[in-house]
């Protein structure tokens, strides 16, 4: 039952929660004026790691902390984080769901922004786009929200820090704005029911039926959220965003005295009620109840999972030195098994396609560890021998020193990095960082810091201390195994039970030792010649071509210290994929890599590789295979080499394919549960159903092996065009001759690339006005409304409309929000944005998306429809053009200082395509100079009710025949 971070947030919710009988709530307190302002203590004040010095740490009067770092990175910008130790565990029986519904009407009028429906304009007018710069999330015990501001303006930041103050307690919280906010928070609740968070939700109540954790999923019941009064909602706010529960974080480009004045100013007259929260009573932990089992099912369940859990209750220590040194072993532990288990499902004939073991701390209650692996084709019985045996395995042989040397290499490795990177951390990542900490209660040190600790540590660690860390954990009775799966007989408990008990009857061996082994690709022949060279000056980087028709692009920047991006674009890709083969692009970007090289399978790469910072990604592309990477100054040609490798003596082994087939029956499961599925078929029918975009069923996935991948690939591998870019901390004169050494070293191959004018051509494109309806089989899951219109696809002729369509989208987001969550509250999240393809002739549309209510998804469709007819009437206005455009422009200022701009957009192929240079030449003056009338030219021209597609993704309960 592990618990992903992403689940226990308010971005996913759950199915509706069960009443309690008898409901354990959070205790109200009357504040004395010690009570209200004794101020909480810093993680650093009971421990022996100092922290970080370039952190600012203070608390004000009334009892609220806050924290300052400046950074530079990047500059002129800065973060801020409230973090409020409060979230759904504090939450009565009648207010179940409400910490997280708060998260929303904070945003809905406030002391400083009255009208609730301007905060968003105001914020978008300064470059603040709602949702990338300016969010929120609810969990079980901490409520956080997020500010991103683009510039350091003194306009921006009163902006932020008003806003900041508001969500602590300036709030209004109408009556009729809750109201208002019911119908979007119930489409939230809809959009992300899963089957994964109704079983967690199962698995919560089953396995700690004492417990409150179960009853107060951040989402809430759908009955409190459609009926919670005003009250519900202002006697949280006023009992939990109260200034002794609250942290704030402020990172960036700023003067540290000067902003901690602004800090006193703004928050300091917060003052704490007379009648405080306190955090619940969490319940009881299950104890002495011995082995138990328990079987959950549900049909749209993707994998067959099962899962060893044991749970002890939680002690709460300080975060020491000796703390994190006595976590060490057991992760080490984990991270071993895991290990075992993805070696063991790579052989032929394995139960089990994954698995892992981990520890997990659930919200100061439970320590909680487990054991899981995933069943192949839902056969448990198969699966679980493994799932027991290998635990046993370890409990009783324990682990082998290159099994303990593999994971202390990348542990080190990554803590190295760290303290390699750190000059270059960015302020927004540093703001989500020490909030963290926060809720942590977690010492912030340095990188150097948490290395020399790290260090000391793991010296101190063996293979008989993680052993004893392992047994220690384990030697309890009170386990439970549970089976998760599609379907279940009423006595499959039992034979669960008798299973596992005849499992143990099996002798298990001690592990095999497995042989050291160095890297066998370092020699690729005579180095290469340059043939050309030329320094583009405008943009800073160099254009090599070797002899052998190689073709290298190289940047240095500072933008992320200790880091080089690489990526190498080979043949052409999809465009030559065998129009009879569907899918086959899909299977190979699954596959290449997994299938290792001639001379090292992947489990030989992981041990060749620890420690070190190299490793191939692959993906077959529309118009080229891509083979990328991260490395280090230090590890560069080791990255090269193992491209070259990948080039010249691919594996494709078996295995790769059977790990591929294993995971085919979850694939296809979620594309019948879920909205993928219907997705899929959209995908291709807005294609022209070309067979290159087709989805293969799953017999035609099962039917594919390794050789139609090697056919497919090799001769562009061999003799096809390439060029590759390198961007990061880098020395060009230095990297030269490393290129030379590698990519200049291999045989000679194609110098250009052919135009493929046949294999860009598409069939015939859908013709609007239609009305287009998929369904997809599923009891719960949310509905989609979209609506789609045809506009051009990317070329040089193109661009400025391009940019200007993406504008109009961001328009076209605005107006649907506003009508459509707003007004309506039919929607959590409408968006819309423009899609255009640089490779396949005149394909590009303009989609408008809106997930909700499945009953709602012809009426919701009808309505975008709606708006984008307006929008053709040519009526955008001058502030609409600045809302769209403002945190457009902020995105472009920061796209100057990333590696992922560089290297995606403008040098991977600027030899291929030197026209792209001039496209990055003349970006931002073109975005400065868009004017309403040309968006209200291309609005009419491209939008209208006689150019929409509108298309229902909506679920049934039974099958129904496919839409073509």
């Amino acid at each position: 039952m592990k618990i992903p971070s992403k689940l226990i947030t308010s971005s996913l919710s759950l199915g509706a929660l069960a009443l309690l009988n008898s409901a354990i709530v959070a205790k109200e307190t009357p504040a004395s004026s010690d009570s209200a302002v004794s101020p909480r203590k810093w993680a650093q004040d009971s421990s022996d790691i100092k922290s970080d010095p370039s952190v600012v740490y203070g608390t004000l009067p009334n009892g609220m902390r806050y924290l300052l770092m400046p950074n530079k990175q990047p500059p002129g910008r800065v973060s801020m984080r409230l973090h409020i130790a409060a979230g759904s565990l504090m939450e009565r029986e009648d207010q179940r769901g409400v910490a997280h519904f708060l998260e929303h009407m904070v945003f809905n009028g406030s002391k400083n922004f009255p009208d609730a429906s301007q905060l968003i304009p105001k914020m978008q007018r300064l470059g603040i786009a709602f949702g990338a710069h300016a969010n929120a999330y609810t969990s079980f015990n901490e409520t956080v929200y997020m500010l991103d501001l683009p510039n350091n303006k003194e306009d921006t930041l009163k902006l932020g820090f008003d806003v900041m103050r508001d969500f602590g307690d300036g709030a209004f919280l109408r009556d009729e704005e809750i109201d208002k906010e019911r119908g979007v928070i119930l489409s939230e609740k809809t959009s992300r029911d899963s089957v994964q968070m109704r079983l967690m939700e199962k698995q919560f109540n089953s396995l700690l039926p004492d417990a409150l954790l179960g009853k107060r999923f951040p989402i809430g019941t759908e009955e409190i959220i459609k009926s919670a009064p005003r009250k519900a909602f202002t006697d949280f706010y006023s009992q939990y965003y109260v200034p002794n529960r609250m942290t704030f974080v402020y990172t960036g480009d700023f003067d540290a005295k000067a902003a901690e004045k602004r800090i006193i100013e703004t928050f300091g007259s917060m003052k704490n009620p007379d009648v405080l929260g306190k955090d619940p009573d969490l319940g009881k932990i299950p104890s002495g109840e011995g082995f138990k089992t328990l079987v959950l099912a549900d049909k749209e369940v993707a994998s067959t999972d099962l899962t060893l859990v044991a749970m002890k209750p939680y002690e709460k220590k300080p975060d020491t030195k000796a703390t994190r040194a006595e976590k060490l072993p057991i992760s080490m532990a984990n991270s071993i098994i895991g290990r075992r288990f993805s070696i063991l499902a790579k052989k032929e004939n394995a139960p089990i396609s994954n698995g892992e073991a981990y520890r997990q701390d659930l919200f100061d209650f439970t320590d909680l560890g487990g054991v899981s692996v995933v069943a192949n084709n839902h056969n448990w019985k198969a699966a679980l021998p493994v799932l027991e045996q290998e635990l046993r395995r370890a409990l009783l042989h324990g682990f082998t020193e290159s099994e303990l040397n593999e994971v202390k290499a990348n542990l080190i490795n990554a803590y190295q990095l760290a303290v390699k990177s750190a000059p270059s951390r960015k302020t927004n990542d540093l703001a989500s960082s020490l909030a963290k900490h926060i809720h942590q209660d977690a010492v912030f040190s340095t990188p150097e810091d948490d290395l020399a600790i790290l260090r000391e540590n793991l010296d101190k660690v063996t293979v008989e201390s993680c052993h004893q860390a392992l047994k220690d954990f384990w030697a309890t009775d009170d386990i439970t195994l549970v089976l998760t799966t599609t379907k279940a007989d009423a006595d499959d408990e039992a034979t669960l039970a008798k299973l596992y008990q005849e499992s143990k009857k099996t002798e298990v061996s001690a592990p095999e030792k497995m042989d050291d082994a160095s890297f066998a690709y370092t020699d690729f022949g005579q180095a290469g010649t340059i043939e050309k060279q030329v320094h583009v000056k405008e943009h800073d980087f160099t254009q090599i071509t070797f002899h052998n028709g190689c073709h290298c692009n190289i940047k240095k920047t500072d933008f992320e210290k200790n880091s080089i991006d690489v990526s190498a674009r080979v043949g052409a890709g999809t465009l030559t994929m065998p129009k009879s083969k569907p899918g086959l692009d899909m299977f190979a970007s699954s596959t290449f890599t997994a299938g290792g090289l001639g001379k090292h399978s992947t489990d030989d790469l992981r041990r060749i590789l620890a420690g070190r910072n190299a490793g191939v990604r692959f993906s077959a592309g529309d118009d080229a295979f891509t083979l990328s990477g991260g490395t280090t100054p230090e590890d560069l040609e080791l990255q090269l080499q193992m491209i070259c490798a990948y080039l010249t003596d691919p594996g494709f082994r078996p295995e790769a394919a059977r790990l591929f087939k294993a995971q085919l029956p979850a694939i296809y499961s979620k594309l019948q549960h879920s909205t993928s599925g219907p997705q899929t078929k959209l995908n291709a029918y807005l294609r022209g159903n070309d067979p290159r975009f087709v989805f293969p069923t799953q017999e035609q996935a099962s039917a594919f092996t390794t050789d139609d991948v090697k056919e497919w690939l090799m001769p562009a591998f061999k003799n096809g065009y390439l060029e590759i870019s390198l961007i990061g901390d880098l020395d060009p004169e230095k990297v030269i001759p490393i290129l030379a050494r590698t990519i200049g070293a291999l045989p000679k191959r194609s110098v250009s690339k052919p135009s493929y004018e046949a294999e860009r051509a598409l069939p015939s494109l859908p013709t609007p006005p239609q009305v287009k309806r998929y369904t997809f089989e599923s009891r719960v899951a949310p509905g989609t409304a979209m609506v789609v219109w045809k506009g051009p696809g990317l070329n040089n002729d193109s661009i400025k409309t391009v940019r200007r369509l993406g504008i109009i989208s961001s328009i076209l987001s605005n107006r649907m929000r506003e009508e459509i969550r707003e007004k309506l509250g039919e929607a959590y999240s409408p968006y819309a944005g423009f899609q255009p393809s640089d490779v396949f002739n005149d394909l590009g549309y303009m989609l408008a998306v809106s997930p909700g209510k499945a009953e709602q998804a012809e009426r919701v469709g009808k309505i975008i429809v709606e708006i984008g007819d307006k929008l053709a009437t040519g009526n955008i206005t001058e502030d609409e053009l600045k809302r769209a455009l403002e945190p457009k422009l902020s995105e472009l200022k920061t796209s100057l200082r990333k590696n992922g701009y560089w290297l995606g957009t403008v040098m991977q192929q600027s030899q291929e395509q030197p026209y792209r240079l001039d496209w990055a030449s003349e970006r931002d003056e073109d975005y400065k100079s868009i004017t309403a009338a040309e968006l209200n030219a291309l609005a009419k021209q491209y939008l209208g009710a006689k150019n929409a597609i509108r298309i229902e993704i909506v679920p049934v309960t039974e099958p129904t025949p496919e839409a073509p």
